[in-house]
């Protein structure tokens, strides 16, 4: 049966955030011995149909930092879609412990100066099957962008996974 499964076309999800809706997280570059990724999303689903992406991404790799934003998503035809948003209220974190706000605000507005030329566009990432990973492929403002794609896997909340170097 695995074979079956293996030899099928890669696929890409119908419903793209249906392991979230369980409440899996998307593990960006997981490595799976060490229960590490570069950078984890996770959904949160309200009564009124709308969706919040909590995503977790590395910044630095040594010493760690990250950065926590939230922002608002949609799906539209099989995609999940939203605006690169949510560095103005990020929350910077050093070595796993959130750092005090005065000093964040600098970081963010760093950030929000290298990313200037894409803040406020619309992102809509697929996802495809490819063996036991999945593979994002990212259109920006509707225009493919393979430099922002990457692999990922669905990993249950439970499972211990982080974001590390």
């Amino acid at each position: 049966m695995a074979a079956g499964v293996q030899a099928a076309a890669p696929a890409a999800m119908a419903d793209p955030l249906a392991p979230a809706r369980i409440g899996d997280l998307q593990c960006y570059r997981p490595d799976p011995v060490r229960k590490t990724c570069r950078s984890m999303a996770g959904y949160a689903f309200a009564a009124d149909g709308k969706i919040l992406n909590r995503a977790e991404v590395l910044l630095q790799d040594a010493p760690p930092v990250t950065m926590t934003t939230v922002t608002p998503v949609t799906v539209k035809d099989g995609a999940v879609c939203g605006p690169i948003s949510g560095i103005d209220k990020a929350q910077i974190a050093f070595r796993g412990r959130r750092i005090p706000e005065a000093d964040a605000v600098p970081i963010r507005a760093q950030i929000q100066q290298s990313m200037a030329d894409v803040l406020g566009q619309e992102v809509c990432t697929t996802y495809r099957r490819s063996g036991d990973w999945w593979i994002a492929e990212v259109k920006l403002n509707g225009v493919a962008r393979p430099d922002m794609g990457d692999t990922l896997m669905w990993v249950p909340a439970s499972a211990g996974y982080s974001v590390q170097p």
